[in-house]
Formats: structure tokens, C-alpha cells, sequence
């Protein structure tokens, strides 16, 4: 698989965290951040002042020059800010979006965007043997996606595996 231009959400960051996944993201995708995204990601607790987990993470992979600030010139206004930002980026650079919320995911797929979530990840590094079977269960299950999501991926695993006679 050729590595792809992908335009990032908080929740596919925040996901694939908890998850354990986005030390492969740089295999697969030049990841690009909208300024909104970023203020999601790195927003500290209003209690503690601090930086979530995924927030410090990110913030190493920005002052690491892993990723790349991008704005979208033409914003949409469908979601939320950073939805928004990363959606209107990759309709206007063809890149692949990189989003797990529900409805966004849905309308950028029916916008025609190539669209990956942090579950399709899992299956695709499983795929590609980066990741065992029960490791790809693991962190489907770790992720915060809705029911239909999760129950969909496990399903493609189960069938991938049993094909493989991982399962």
C-alpha cells in the first residue's frame, strides 16, 4: 500500500491512542492537522490544567514534526469545528480523512472522501501483518465507536482470521 495523504480528527487521534495504534499511522499516512483540530486535541482540563495523555502525545508528534498544521481554505459548517477543519481539508486536497464520529464519518464517506476510522485501521494493519488477530480485537474493543462500528469490525476480523486459521 502506498502511503497517503490523510487530513487528521481528535477522535480518530483520541481513539487510536486508547488503542494503542497510531505508532503505525506514519507507515501508512502523511498525517495533516487542521488548526481546530489541534486546539481539541491539546485542550487542557478546565480542572487539573494538564494536557490529557493523547494531548501530550500529540503535542510530542507536532514539536516532532510527525504531522503537519493545515487549515482548509473553504471551511464547511456540517459538525463541529474541528469535524469541520478536517472534513473541508480533505474534500479540498483529495486527501484520505481520518475521523471516527458517526455522522461525519457517514456524510464525508457519501461526500466520496476516502474515509478511515480507527476500527478500519485495525483490520487493515491485521491485514497487512502488523498486528496479530487478538491484538486487533483488543484494540477494536479499547475503542470508543458506537456498537454498529465495533460489531462490524470484529465481524470483518473474525472472517479475515478464520480464513487466515488465526481464528
Amino acid at each position: 500500500m502506498d502511503k497517503q495523504k490523510a487530513a487528521l480528527d481528535a477522535s480518530f487521534w483520541i481513539n487510536g491512542y486508547q488503542a494503542g495504534l497510531l505508532a503505525f499511522l506514519p507507515e501508512y499516512f502523511d498525517i495533516f492537522v487542521p488548526s481546530d483540530v489541534v486546539s481539541e486535541i491539546e485542550h487542557r482540563s478546565s480542572i487539573t490544567g494538564l494536557l490529557s495523555a493523547s494531548g501530550a502525545f500529540f503535542r510530542e508528534w507536532r514539536q516532532a514534526n510527525r504531522l503537519t498544521i493545515q487549515n482548509p481554505q473553504w471551511p464547511v459548517n456540517w459538525f463541529q469545528p474541528g469535524e469541520n477543519a478536517a472534513i473541508a481539508l480533505a474534500l479540498e486536497q483529495g486527501y484520505t480523512l481520518l475521523i471516527d464520529d458517526h455522522n461525519p464519518y457517514h456524510m464525508a464517506k457519501a461526500k466520496g472522501l476516502n474515509v478511515v476510522s480507527t476500527a478500519d485501521f485495525a483490520v487493515m494493519l491485521y491485514i497487512h501483518r502488523r498486528i496479530s488477530l487478538i491484538e486487533a480485537q483488543t484494540a477494536i474493543h479499547r475503542l470508543g465507536i458506537n456498537r454498529h462500528l465495533m460489531r462490524t469490525a470484529l465481524t470483518m476480523l473474525e472472517l479475515l482470521g478464520r480464513a487466515r486459521g488465526d481464528g
